[in-house]
């Protein structure tokens, strides 16, 4: 608990690094639980996304949990790049962003 407000949030630490080193390979890694935080974080500016902790929970259970996790992660992936209207997740990246209210 005494870490819990340290540090830079993933989404923040994205675009930072993004516009400081706009030809940079970045990866979004930190908090990526499911495809829909995979794809903001593509869309804030990651080439790729690191994952651990969800898929190390599914490895506690078994090789069929990693493998159905990973389903899931994709067609999330490809639900947001329809809902987005980008045909692949390079589109997806260039798709325009809209702050949520709240």
């Amino acid at each position: 608990e005494a870490f819990a407000g340290w540090g830079i949030p993933t989404a923040e630490a994205i675009q930072a690094v993004r516009r400081a080193c706009p030809q940079a390979t970045l990866i979004g890694s930190g908090g990526i639980r499911d495809g829909i935080d995979a794809a903001k974080a593509l869309a804030l500016g990651a080439n790729l996304v690191g994952q651990a902790a969800a898929v190390l929970q599914s490895a506690l259970d078994s090789s069929a949990a990693v493998v159905e996790h990973f389903r899931v992660l994709t067609e999330q992936l490809r639900i947001v790049c329809f809902c987005t209207g980008s045909a692949d997740l390079a589109a997806l990246a260039r798709a325009p962003l809209v702050r949520a209210a709240g």
